[in-house]
């Protein structure tokens, strides 16, 4: 066996409370680049320290 065995994943039917979310930061654009940029995390993964498993939701505008 290669590697270590993956740990269990979250069920994606499971609904997700916004207060489990923690939005770490977020980007607002320029008037050069117009998009924005959120950077959010678990809450138990903020207790855990593990802000590797932080997401990014990016929304951008082309020409």
């Amino acid at each position: 066996m290669a590697g270590e065995p993956e740990p269990p994943r979250a069920d994606p039917w499971e609904e997700s409370r916004p207060d489990d979310w923690v939005l770490l930061a977020q980007w607002h654009g320029t008037a050069l680049i117009d998009g924005d940029i959120h950077w959010t995390i678990a809450r138990k993964d903020v207790r855990a320290r593990r802000f590797d498993h932080a997401t990014v939701l990016s929304c951008f505008e082309g020409p």
